[in-house]
């Protein structure tokens, strides 16, 4: 994943020099008429980015700019403030009717729906049980992840696709009173529903997961128009019956959403994110986040999707994964495999800053610290860290001189 944000007033693509060079001239946004927007000039099959996300507040695209991207394969999308997809530019579709139809045959038949179904969400709950498990290495949550581990039990009696939401809805509730539990009291962060309604941007937590969810759709909408499935024919999610719900793009968000929420506690743990970053437009009560402070989460979440997974031989990222399993899913759609499985691979989640490893920092007395090769400056900024709440590394070479392990 490499994205190329845009944010701001009089976001500008446009395609110079037609005839000589064919050159995409893309300047981003501004927000305020002091400072002078940065200006991005590309060649064909030259530009480094692979997808552009748009949030500004106005600006144009030409019809060439289109053309430019459609054919060098560069994804557009644009979203609003609170992270949503309003639009989307993809290149050309595959031509796959096979696919689709086999798609669309195995959404009308039960037992394959429900495999399907049943894949997606047993995934699902065992990426948030690695999720949980990296924060208990930091935080007490044993108690409240035995309540969740309660609740995934119930996966295996599902009979029926409705079945599969209802322990998927109660896992979650269960998942996100923990994650609750951990979060500072100045995110006030209640969950992701209230009564029947999702929590949208009424707290700093749920802008960032839906900012970090906008940004996964894209990437799972890229990769259904690649595949060439048709996005509107899910099997988790609800049949579409309007244009603009992509059930399928839905469905595989779900294994995936991991990669969102350990990003966005990464970032509020760390300080990438803090409570100056966001602030109120209007007066629908809803935050907005700095766009300094997003890019700064971009970066973090393109370093998440860009950490290597060892599948099917080899080292791959994530969005590399994502389309792998589309690829699958589409396999066992046509009956070219006989099962479908989004549990493996597993992601590869390393806690720096583990209670043990807190608690054997505070107990290191200097003259044992010096016998293991860790100097004062060291040592005085890993105490001053192991005391903090905030979350921080510790190299491998100095962990494994304390005498613990990276988790």
């Amino acid at each position: 994943m490499n994205i190329l944000h845009l944010s701001g007033y009089g976001v500008k693509a446009k395609v110079n020099n037609l005839k000589s060079r064919s050159e995409l001239a893309i300047t981003d946004g501004r927000e305020d008429y002091k400072t002078k927007p940065e200006t991005y000039n590309f060649r064909p099959r030259k530009m480094p980015y692979d997808t552009i996300i748009i949030d500004g507040h106005s600006g144009y695209i030409s019809l060439q700019a289109f053309h430019w991207l459609s054919r060098n394969k560069i994804p557009v999308f644009i979203l609003d403030f609170e992270g949503s997809i309003i639009s989307s530019i993809l290149p050309p579709t595959p031509v796959r009717a096979d696919v689709r139809i086999a798609q669309m045959q195995a959404a009308a038949d039960v037992a394959k729906r429900f495999n399907v179904a049943y894949a997606l969400v047993k995934a699902k709950i065992q990426r948030s049980l690695d999720v949980l498990q990296w924060l208990g290495d930091r935080y007490d949550i044993d108690s409240k992840m035995r309540l969740v581990k309660g609740e995934a039990l119930s996966l295996f009696k599902a009979k029926s696709v409705r079945d599969v939401r209802a322990v998927e809805g109660r896992v979650a509730l269960r998942y996100w009173q923990t994650v609750q539990s951990i979060l500072p009291e100045w995110c006030d962060f209640q969950g992701r529903m209230t009564g029947s309604h999702n929590n949208n941007a009424v707290d700093p937590v749920n802008l960032t997961l839906n900012y970090a969810y906008g940004v996964l759709e894209g990437e799972c909408r890229k990769i259904v128009n690649t595949v060439g499935l048709e996005p509107s024919i899910g099997f988790l999610h609800e049949f579409s019956n309007y244009q603009t719900k992509q059930s399928l793009v839905y469905d595989l968000q779900e294994p995936f959403r991991w990669i969102a929420d350990v990003t966005v506690l990464e970032a509020f743990e760390s300080g990438v994110l803090d409570l100056k970053d966001f602030y109120f437009l209007g007066d629908d009560y809803r935050y907005r986040l700095d766009v300094d402070a997003k890019r700064r989460f971009l970066t973090l979440l393109k370093e998440r999707f860009n950490e290597g997974t060892r599948y099917r031989g080899g080292i791959r990222k994530w969005d590399t994964i994502i389309q792998l399993k589309t690829l699958e899913l589409a396999r066992y759609l046509t009956g070219k495999s006989k099962d479908v499985n989004f549990v493996e691979p597993g992601p590869n989640l390393v806690r720096n800053d583990s209670r043990e490893m807190r608690s054997r920092i505070l107990q290191l007395s200097q003259g044992e610290a010096k016998t293991l090769g860790i100097g004062k400056s060291t040592l005085h900024y890993l105490r001053k860290h192991a005391r903090g709440d905030k979350s921080f590394k510790t190299y491998r070479k100095v962990a494994e001189r304390i005498g613990t392990r990276l988790r």
